[in-house]
């Protein structure tokens, strides 16, 4: 009879011992994950200020387009264009208009726009004039 609360003893400490450590291993590697989680949640809201560089949207939406070499107004920027990965891949320009006829939404790349900052205000430049953006493809929104 001994024999047997010995064995069984030595059963149950052997099964116990092993969940004892893998479940302080687990809380360790949990606390650390969790000490890192909060040191980026942390990092990404400290956003006091607009970082270097950066821009509002309402910095780009609603801005003029002019020709860079006539410095002649050929639109405006209506919309951004993000991709997957959240970054800005092009514009949406509605081009210009005579009495709120005549004009069209083309989509440009990014890439395309040349930025500027003039008197505080950001200005953004294309090397075509207002015929080469008029025959652009009308931008479909999908």
């Amino acid at each position: 009879m001994k024999v047997m609360k010995t064995l069984s003893a030595l059963i149950l400490s052997a099964a116990i011992v092993p969940a004892m450590t893998l479940s302080s291993a687990a809380f360790a590697e949990g606390e650390y994950g969790m000490e890192k989680e909060a040191e980026h949640r942390s990092a990404a809201h400290d956003l006091s200020s607009k970082p270097a560089g950066a821009m509002y949207t309402d910095d780009i939406i609603g801005k003029s387009v002019k020709h860079r070499a006539s410095d002649e107004e050929i639109g405006s920027i209506e919309d951004l264009i993000i991709g997957e990965d959240g970054q800005i891949v092009g514009v949406v320009l509605s081009t210009g208009t005579f009495l709120g006829l005549g004009g069209q939404e083309v989509g440009l790349n990014w890439d395309q726009l040349q930025h500027s900052q003039e008197d505080g205000e950001s200005a953004f430049y294309v090397d075509m004039d207002e015929d080469e953006l008029r025959n652009q493809p009308e931008h479909e929104r999908e």
